[in-house]
């Protein structure tokens, strides 16, 4: 096989992973109303708490007409708070109540385990290689600098 093959290869391969990574999520947002959209959301203000809402929208790399449908969907669902900033009333931050940091729980769970059994049976189980790798696609992504 040459290297266009090869690298070919690894496309599809990649995408068919990403196609089953996000599907594990799906089954269970399905269950909660709610959407990918709302289910990343959910992730990186679990692992962010009380993101400005200027920073979320550094994360997510979305426009605020675009997050604003979402915010309040999973607001009204009881699943986030929006606060005032301790140090600028102005700025809003975002948090988790208890059902949202139960559901972020949940689907995080599930995708851990899956990651977590994809690295265990590679000859790369702590992913030092997967993750030198992801983080070369994602070096130009605004949001990476909260992760690092």
């Amino acid at each position: 096989m040459d290297k266009e093959d090869r690298l070919n290869q690894q496309i599809a391969l990649f995408y068919f992973a990403y196609k089953t990574f996000v599907e594990t999520a799906d089954r269970l947002i399905g269950k909660y109303g709610i959407t990918r959209t709302h289910h990343r959301i959910l992730f990186f203000v679990a692992h962010s708490p009380g993101v400005k809402m200027n920073e979320l929208l550094t994360l997510l790399e979305v426009s605020k007409q675009a997050l604003h449908q979402p915010l309040l969907e999973l607001k009204e669902k009881g699943y986030i708070t929006m606060e005032p900033s301790a140090k600028d009333k102005r700025v809003r931050c975002v948090f988790l109540t208890e059902a949202g940091a139960a559901i972020e729980a949940e689907l995080g769970e599930a995708q851990r385990r899956q990651m977590a059994a994809a690295l265990s049976a590679s000859d790369d189980p702590e992913g030092k290689v997967w993750t030198h790798i992801l983080e070369q696609y994602a070096k130009e992504r605004p949001g990476l600098a909260f992760f690092k």
